[in-house]
């Protein structure tokens, strides 16, 4: 009963100290977007602002979990820990978005302030989520090596880039173009279930014990395939078998059917975690 319940204390002052990091989070975000989102959700009631700022809020809990394998140490050290990796978490998120921005042409201030383009918003967080699951691999079990968790999140940022990259070009239509210009919601959710699938597979490819440079890069590339079969699941899986045959690109892009849109995001999901079972 005491083991339980120092062990619950614990927990509860680590827990406490990743709010606090969320919260401050959230500030820097603001302070590098010049955006106060108090205001936008608040006064405003701008749902594209509240999508974005649930995805960035998401994608930090996600990536601070990485920490929470394995047996506790002393409250200092894992409350070191915690900060550091919680900080670096928020720097590299925030850096990254200033990488992906200009990948599926959306503004802040344009496309989610002024716009309050729900779909855009959901783009954003799909992106920041598929990051913060990167992050997360990268730090499981490598909780204390700076280095290695730094670089192997720069590895699957720069695949997650790729991705953005790949998913426009094999789609029959420009993505970014149906979610930013002409506010197609159901291009937004198929695109950020296929981002979050991406975010999955390449979390579950840079995670894992390190052993040498060389060895651990290659693995991690090995693990990273799967990424590549994505854009398979809309023609045999999507299309085939939960359409009969019909054209989910008809319907997303002329009926701008959300529930193909939904369909769709389900299926690159669904595949990711299969996935990344099957490989380990």
């Amino acid at each position: 009963m005491a083991h339980f319940l120092l062990r619950a204390a614990h927990a509860s002052v680590v827990l406490l100290e990743v709010i606090a990091l969320v919260w401050a989070g959230k500030k820097a975000l603001e302070l590098a977007t010049r955006t106060r989102f108090r205001e936008e959700l608040m006064a405003k009631d701008n749902p594209a602002a509240g999508v974005a700022l649930a995805g960035f809020t998401l994608s930090l809990f996600l990536a601070i979990s990485g920490l929470l394998d394995g047996e506790p140490t002393t409250l200092a050290h894992d409350a070191l820990v915690t900060g550091i990796h919680g900080i670096g978490a928020i720097l590299a998120i925030v850096i990254s978005s200033y990488l992906w921005r200009p990948l599926v042409q959306l503004t802040l201030r344009d496309d989610i302030i002024t716009a309050r383009n729900v779909g855009s918003g959901l783009v954003a967080a799909s992106v920041l989520v598929a990051s913060g699951l990167i992050y997360r691999g990268a730090v499981h079990q490598q909780g204390e090596n700076y280095g290695v968790v730094g670089a192997f999140f720069a590895i699957g940022e720069g695949a997650l880039l790729f991705h953005l990259l790949l998913y426009n070009w094999v789609t029959p239509y420009d993505v970014y173009q149906e979610v930013s210009e002409k506010t197609n919601l159901a291009a937004a959710i198929s695109f950020s279930g296929a981002t979050i699938a991406a975010g999955l597979i390449l979390g579950n490819a840079v995670e894992g014990s390190f052993s040498t440079w060389k060895e651990s890069i290659t693995e991690a590339m090995l693990y990273m395939i799967p990424l590549l079969a994505l854009p398979l699941v809309r023609l045999f899986l999507v299309n085939g078998l939960f359409l009969g045959f019909g054209s989910v690109n008809r319907e997303i892009v002329e009926d701008r059917n959300t529930a193909a849109g939904l369909v769709e995001a389900s299926a690159y999901v669904g595949t990711a975690v299969f996935a990344i079972h099957f490989m380990g």
